[in-house]
């Protein structure tokens, strides 16, 4: 799997681009990619600061947190991250003004910025509502999903392999499996009543089945990986 640095950027990096930081961290692990994810705003207003109170508590209730402090952007950053990610159409137009970011560096420096609304479903554009400290906190849980599924969409995009694990779905599934895999090395072992038989370098041929403790997992296909990730 390709390692990808990602960056969010908002204007005071407090609303928007650290929600869009953790739903993005969250679905890697769902998808088992191991990218770099972080934000940062092009204003000073909230350096130093948690994100905003209303953006914590939307991450709440899905079952998110945000440990993230309030930056500034840096002309390090378009040096070190793979994507620069606007959250709105007045941030990727003030980051094309940067250089390194503009059309005029080079035939491919622009490719680095991205309009994460450029992602929406079936290749159209998407709607973000854009938040700030005074939007009402409806407007919050809005914009969760419509970050979320640009997230997703942005995902695919990479065409970056997907791996889904298949845990047991509780302990007795765990235990049931456990069993099994017992009953078969006592088949093994009336087969082979001497237990298992050494391998040329002297070491026991003993098997261990992964799956068993850990789950099953699978490589999706394109059109699995689409299904999968409409389900998260």
């Amino acid at each position: 799997m390709s390692y990808k640095k990602l960056l969010f950027v908002c204007l005071g990096n407090s609303c928007s681009s650290p929600m869009a930081e953790a739903i993005m961290q969250n679905l890697m692990v769902k998808t088992s990619l191991y990218w770099e994810v972080d934000s940062a705003g092009l204003r000073t207003w909230n350096i130093g600061r948690r994100p905003h109170k209303r953006c914590l508590r939307i991450l709440r209730e899905h079952g998110l947190r945000s440990d993230h402090i309030c930056r500034q952007f840096t002309n390090q950053d378009v040096r070190y991250f793979d994507y620069i990610v606007a959250m709105d159409e007045h941030v990727y137009k003030e980051l094309l003004l940067w250089p390194g970011l503009n059309r005029g560096d080079g035939p491919h420096d622009c490719d680095k910025l991205l309009l994460l609304s450029a992602f929406g479903q079936k290749g159209k554009n998407a709607h973000i509502n854009e938040l700030s400290p005074i939007v009402k906190l409806k407007n919050f849980r809005m914009a969760y999903y419509q970050i979320k599924e640009c997230c997703k969409e942005l995902i695919l995009s990479q065409r970056v392999n997907i791996v889904q694990y298949e845990l047991p779905s509780s302990e007795e599934d765990e235990m049931d499996e456990m069993g099994e895999e017992h009953a078969q090395d006592e088949m093994s072992l009336d087969e082979n009543p001497l237990g298992p038989s050494p391998s040329e370098d002297g070491e026991l041929n003993t098997k261990v089945d992964i799956n068993a403790s850990q789950g099953k997992q699978r490589k999706l296909c394109h059109n699995c990986k689409q299904k999968f990730m409409a389900a998260l």
